[in-house]
């Protein structure tokens, strides 16, 4: 299976990617020390992927940050 190339789009749109090739993905997200999640409960945020990494079985691991 070809993954698709998803560095830098919105976190959406990189979901869609993935998913109409069948490729299986994990989320994590990178946030600045002081910052959690719960900081931005609530909040609108554009999720972008800064990092793609390819693990065996056509699963990708997508590095996410908020802005």
């Amino acid at each position: 299976m070809q993954v698709p190339n998803v560095l830098a789009l919105p976190l959406d749109e990189a979901i869609k990617r993935l998913e109409a090739v069948g490729a299986q993905y994990e989320v994590k997200v990178l946030l600045p020390p002081r910052d959690s999640e719960a900081d931005f409960v609530g909040k609108e945020v554009r999720k972008y992927v800064v990092r793609q990494q390819a693990l065996p079985d056509d699963k990708v691991v997508l590095t996410i940050v908020y802005r």
